[in-house]
């Protein structure tokens, strides 16, 4: 004598978004009525054949960057009420085009300030060179230059790639996770692009909500990027990293041809550029691959061979040739920055910095060895995040320890120079990292943890994140704009001595403490007193 009964419940985190009040299952039925029947001869194609109920809500707010818990059971009237219905789903609205934009455009900003300000302090602080074959290769390996330049470029893209990628695990993330770092797939050179497939794409955002299907993380990140198929994502990034390479030495014979066309035009004594031109362009083929895009180029290829069932043989063999050659690449530079004696030699010969410079030209002498460390680190990670795809908990143990070997070997060799503090600077980021990979245990799927403290770790490594890129990069880039300002305006000179080494603020510091105590005010006294008698001996010193 009761009516069955539904029950309806949103959670945002460990909050209630909305209850509704227990009402009548009958009143919520669609296409047909209760008492409801099996639908044994029904059109499994046509889902308006089918038995259906419905609910709906207005939440007054788009809920954009957060995961709706919603919980919708209904309850039979019968002795005893059992659940003749249970249905759970987490709904991830769409984060909205204000949204979106500030979360791919802000990083985009950061690591511009970055490139910015490096290129500043390379050429227009005191120790800097306005010779472009000096400023980009760190060429006289002055500390208090590379203490402005670094971290640089490089540093910052790397920590947005990880970022992303850790966002492409087969973990359980909170809803709203992988479309917040999806903002940052152009990082990885990953769009929504479908050159194998050919197909029109995939529209994961649905009616306002974030659909994807897929077994694993990357599958469901190139869902979301709005790729058609798994096997366009090796196709995407390899495409795009060949533009980039081929652009950038474009760019460097026309910088070239710029310079011989002036030098004639001048006519003015003639250098050979030749011996230059091949250094720096392979040099700068070795600073995107091996600086820049090394974790995604070894992610996404060893998640090619993963799928390479579904992918044409040309793609995966494609990727098979792009990884043999880096192994043989690396193990060819490092095998020659092991063999080179001195070291010194690594840094003064000008060839040799252009060509191989990027991966060492911010140690000291006798730790540009230390390049192997974050090399084999970098590689090992591609692999956790592309080959170990079947198994989140082991990319995330293998992750953990990269991180811990890396602030290991950074305390054991502390390659870089003391006043660079980048030996800090790289354990922070580390740590960071780390503390990362640790959180995201709580998302492995077989431990079963529940949406709202999943949601709650998840804003966690989001905050984390955001303090390396605001606090790591941005206000690191932006002191290092003002120091070089400031100094250009004559701030921290001296007409003897030159510019003072250290930042302008250990250099004020210095100051205040070099300053003598204030001379308190000239009082009434006669020609015998100490203080005349002084003032008169200090005057004749003078002199």
């Amino acid at each position: 004598n009761r009516y069955s009964t539904l029950f309806q419940r949103y959670q945002v985190l460990t909050f209630d978004a909305y209850e509704a009040a227990p009402s009548r299952f009958c009143n919520s039925t669609v296409n047909d009525s209760c008492p409801l029947a099996p639908s044994f001869f029904a059109n499994p194609y046509d889902p308006y054949d089918l038995s259906a109920f419905s609910v709906s809500h207005d939440f007054y707010s788009s809920y954009a960057f957060a995961t709706i818990a919603t919980t919708i059971t209904a309850k039979s009237g019968d002795a005893g009420a059992p659940d003749i219905a249970c249905i759970s789903a987490n709904i991830t609205p769409a984060l909205g085009h204000t949204l979106s934009g500030l979360l791919t455009y802000l990083p985009v900003a950061i690591l511009i300030l970055v490139a910015t300000a490096t290129a500043a302090a390379g050429i227009y602080s005191p120790w800097g060179s306005t010779d472009p074959f000096k400023w980009t290769t760190n060429y006289g390996r002055d500390q208090d230059l590379l203490r402005l330049v670094t971290p640089g470029f490089g540093d910052c893209l790397q920590y947005i790639q990880f970022i992303f990628l850790t966002g492409a695990l087969s973990l359980n993330y909170p809803g709203y996770y992988a479309p917040v770092t999806k903002q940052a797939s152009w990082s990885a050179l990953l769009f929504n692009t479908s050159y194998v497939s050919h197909g029109h794409g995939t529209q994961s955002l649905q009616d306002g909500i974030y659909i994807t299907n897929g077994t694993y993380g990357m599958t469901r990140m190139s869902q979301l990027v709005g790729m058609t198929a798994v096997r366009d994502i090796w196709a995407c990034m390899a495409v795009w990293l060949l533009v980039v390479a081929v652009a950038v030495v474009l760019l460097c014979q026309l910088a070239f041809l710029l310079r011989w066309v002036i030098r004639i035009l001048a006519n003015s004594q003639q250098e050979d550029l030749r011996k230059k031109n091949w250094p720096l362009s392979g040099g700068m083929v070795v600073r995107i691959i091996f600086n820049y895009f090394l974790l995604p180029i070894v992610a996404i290829s060893m998640f090619q061979l993963i799928v390479a069932a579904r992918s044409p043989a040309s793609v995966v063999a494609m990727a098979v040739i792009l990884l043999l050659a880096i192994i043989v690449l690396a193990l060819w530079i490092l095998n020659l920055i092991f063999r080179t004696k001195p070291r010194a030699y690594l840094f003064d010969d000008l060839p040799t910095v252009l060509l191989y410079g990027p991966l060492y030209n911010t140690y000291s002498d006798e730790a540009a060895p230390f390049a192997l460390i974050p090399a084999i680190l970098t590689f090992i990670r591609g692999i956790a995040i592309g080959a170990v795809q079947p198994s989140g908990i082991a990319q995330l143990v293998i992750m953990a320890i990269c991180e811990v070997i890396l602030i290991l070997t950074l305390h054991a060799f502390r390659p870089f120079h003391s006043p660079t503090h980048m030996n800090a600077y790289h354990t922070f980021f580390a740590s960071a990292r780390l503390a990362t990979v640790l959180l995201m245990v709580a998302f492995v799927p077989s431990l079963g943890v529940t949406e709202a403290p999943k949601g709650w770790i998840g804003y966690a490594i989001l905050l984390i994140h955001g303090i390396v890129l605001i606090f790591g990069f941005f206000m690191n880039a932006l002191q290092t704009l003002l120091e070089v300002f400031a100094r250009m305006a004559g701030a921290g000179g001296d007409p003897q001595h030159g510019a003072q080494r250290g930042g302008l603020i250990s250099f004020g510091w210095r100051q205040l403490r070099k300053r003598q105590p204030g001379r308190q005010a000239n009082r009434p006294g006669s020609m015998m007193s100490d203080a005349a008698i002084l003032a008169n001996d200090s005057d004749a010193k003078s002199l």
